[in-house]
């Protein structure tokens, strides 16, 4: 009896770790589909990290409204950290990888939701069967012709290294460590809306030009100001 009790406690022991390395409720995996609209709920000062195919790249990211979400992917474009900063109503996001194509409706809690079922961690489970093609962008030019005439103000944490854009696309690049903030473009009439950044050849890339950009991270935020504009966008017509 003694033995069966000493078994089924080294059992009970044993098992216990690997019930306490059941999946996190804050890490949700969903199976994948293109034709499945996959809701998330934000929490105020709370962000979530979506995490898609190893063997995938982020080509673009659309967002309904640019203003109530901050959305920045990592410099290998294989994550999307985004995050609510207004208690804005719904909206929507659709990412564009390289291999596959995502839609999302995004909805902020309410204030006194339980952070519980915050998400800080999204994956996806993917069939088998070979992934939907999705076209490949046109090959942009090589940079030439740089125009570098950009002065930065702002946090000195948000800055980039190097800022430059050859007529057609405008190119960021930060320190290795440096954690990529959001983008937005500032149009000549001073509306302000999330740039559609892609990560190419070790550059942030936003392939329009603008006046000024806005960089934010949190409450921190950097304006760069594009000193050549005028010349340039007449060329780029």
């Amino acid at each position: 009896m003694k033995r069966t009790l000493l078994a089924l406690s080294i059992g009970s022991a044993l098992a216990a770790p690997a019930l306490a390395q059941q999946a996190d409720p804050h890490i949700r995996t969903f199976a994948y589909s293109p034709d499945r609209v996959q809701r998330l709920t934000g929490f105020m000062g709370f962000q979530t990290m979506l995490e898609f195919g190893p063997d995938e790249r982020i080509e673009n990211v659309s967002i309904g409204d640019a203003m109530g979400w901050q959305v920045t992917p990592n410099k290998r474009a294989n994550l999307l950290f985004l995050k609510p900063v207004d208690r804005a109503p719904a909206t929507n996001m659709t990412v564009v990888t390289d291999r596959r194509r995502y839609v999302f409706e995004l909805v902020v809690a309410a204030p006194r939701a339980s952070t519980a079922d915050a998400a800080y961690v999204v994956r996806f489970r993917y069939p088998q069967a070979a992934p939907i093609a999705v076209a490949a962008a046109p090959a942009k030019p090589a940079p030439t012709a740089r125009n570098t005439a950009y002065s930065l103000q702002g946090a000195a944490t948000l800055r980039p290294s190097i800022v430059f854009d050859d007529g057609v696309s405008t190119y960021f690049a930060w320190p290795e460590q440096a954690d990529l903030p959001a983008i937005f473009v500032v149009g000549a009439d001073g509306v302000e809306g999330l740039a559609n950044a892609v990560v190419r050849d070790g550059y942030l890339v936003v392939d329009q030009l603008a006046p000024r950009f806005v960089l934010r991270s949190d409450k921190a935020s950097a304006t760069i100001a594009n000193g050549a504009y005028g010349a340039r966008a007449e060329k780029a017509r």
